[in-house]
């Protein structure tokens, strides 16, 4: 038995209950959440454990069985993702999950099975389900599999309202879910011995380019260098430089997303928690099946491939939005209209969103010495900072003469203060180059935080943040 769901485990508050039940006292709306989530069990008992687990975990759940339409469901409910319990109906479980990825493509699907054999996996993969998972598994492991599939949900809902507000104001944007590229599928394999490189060969075929080095050190270089689909680690002793190497991943800005998979022998780590603490993405024990070993690093570089094509969308929406005097920034006029939609969003699902202002004080001074352009060219090169800086779910538009708005989907405000505190330490930290100075001047900033409130409109958030400045 997991060990979310062993008698004894903390029982759910009364604030829980009435969340599930749609009552938070008098007038009271639930709290926003990290992200919606469908349950789908025939067993009661375990629909309560996995949605109770969820709930500490600030997502929202709800939950149905098997009779009833998953699908129906899907459409009612809006959820970033669904997890289905197929507990000893395996097969069954398969089906309802490819019928419900027919009906809605978009949603990520993990499936929690009593024995996934590497066989039961490749009919999963092949129906188009995201991710399958032992029934077994700890907390740990089952909440890492479902964090980075919940920002993949998050990354393709944004990209659809983005691109729903580009096409209001006559700006093409593709429509539709996009899909993952076709394209030679690269994987950075970690091996000392050549053995390992053999074994990955024969599991994958011709479809996928194995690069090889030596050391975790060299890895770290080339992931660097140039972008790859997959990391494949091969621990040869305690795998303590393979978790080094996985944290320092996910402390990335660049590579957060890159997927991990660990080979490991038995007794490697003190438990399996331990590299997806660390942020591994899969970890499979050897002696290794060959056909686990495809379908997980399959999975994983599929993944990674629609979060690449996502990326490109949402790019190519910016550049064709984008105020060109200052670089990649949105324009105003889009900055209002996606508001509204995505405060419209915020309200009728209870989601998080922030927004953060940045005002540059000294951009006055730096006009007034240096002469207009050099202020305009501080600006731009602020804007592509924070651009830099940021997901590119994020957006960042112009919201005054100098000043920027970024607005966070699907993010608290806590978290938003973190991105803040980075992103202006980078920025207070840095020296810019413009035109007509002799030599780099600063950028002064202030920042302020809003987060959605109930009730609240796009131009009560713009003025919260804009008087949080600080």
């Amino acid at each position: 038995m997991p060990a979310w769901g062993k008698p004894g485990a903390a029982e759910p508050s009364a604030r829980d209950r009435a969340l599930r039940l749609g009552k938070v006292g008098a007038g009271a709306a639930p709290p926003p959440s990290l992200a919606r989530i469908l349950v789908l069990s025939d067993d009661k008992t375990r629909s309560r454990e996995l949605s109770r687990l969820l709930r500490r975990k600030r997502y929202a759940t709800f939950a149905g069985d098997f009779a009833i339409a998953g699908r129906k469901l899907a459409r009612d409910e809006h959820p970033d993702l669904a997890l289905i319990d197929g507990g000893g109906h395996g097969d069954k479980a398969c089906r309802l999950a490819a019928a419900l990825k027919e009906g809605a493509a978009h949603i990520p699907v993990v499936l929690l099975a009593e024995d996934p054999t590497p066989a039961f996996r490749r009919r999963c993969l092949a129906a188009g389900i995201d991710d399958v998972v032992a029934s077994a598994a700890s907390e740990t492991v089952l909440l890492s599999k479902l964090r980075p599939l919940v920002r993949l949900a998050v990354m393709n809902t944004e990209l659809q309202q983005r691109a729903a507000t580009a096409r209001a104001l006559g700006i093409e944007a593709a429509a539709g879910a996009p899909s993952a590229g076709a394209e030679v599928r690269r994987v950075l394999v970690v091996a000392k011995e050549t053995q390992n490189c053999a074994e990955l060969e024969a599991a994958l075929g011709r479809d996928f380019r194995l690069e090889p080095v030596c050391d975790v050190f060299s890895a770290a270089s080339m992931l660097h260098e140039s972008p790859f689909d997959a990391l494949v680690v091969a621990i040869e002793a305690n795998g303590e430089d393979a978790l080094y190497l996985c944290r320092q991943i996910r402390n990335n800005t660049r590579l957060f997303n890159l997927p991990a998979l660990l080979l490991a022998d038995r007794g490697a780590f003190e438990s399996l928690d331990a590299p997806y603490r660390a942020g591994a993405s899969a970890v499979l024990l050897r002696p290794l099946d060959e056909t686990e070993l495809s379908t997980t690093i399959e999975s994983l570089v599929r993944r990674q491939k629609l979060r690449a094509a996502i990326h490109d969308q949402l790019a190519a929406i910016q550049a064709k939005a984008g105020d060109g005097e200052i670089g990649r920034a949105f324009p105003r006029d889009f900055l209002r209209a996606h508001l509204d939609r995505l405060v419209a969003a915020a309200g009728s699902w209870r989601k998080h969103l922030s927004l953060v202002s940045f005002q540059i004080q000294n951009l006055g001074s730096v006009a007034h010495d240096f002469g207009a352009g050099a202020a305009d060219d501080l600006l731009r090169q602020v804007a592509e900072w924070i651009t830099a800086l940021v997901r590119v779910e994020d957006m960042v538009a112009r919201r005054g003469d100098k000043e920027f708005c970024l607005v966070l989907p699907d993010t608290a405000i806590e978290d938003a203060e973190v991105v803040v505190h980075r992103i202006s330490g980078v920025l207070l930290n840095t020296q810019f180059a413009v035109p007509g100075a002799q030599q780099p001047v600063s950028a002064w900033l202030q920042a302020g935080c809003a987060d959605y409130r109930a009730g609240d409109t796009a131009a009560a958030m713009l003025a919260r943040a804009h008087g949080n400045l600080r």
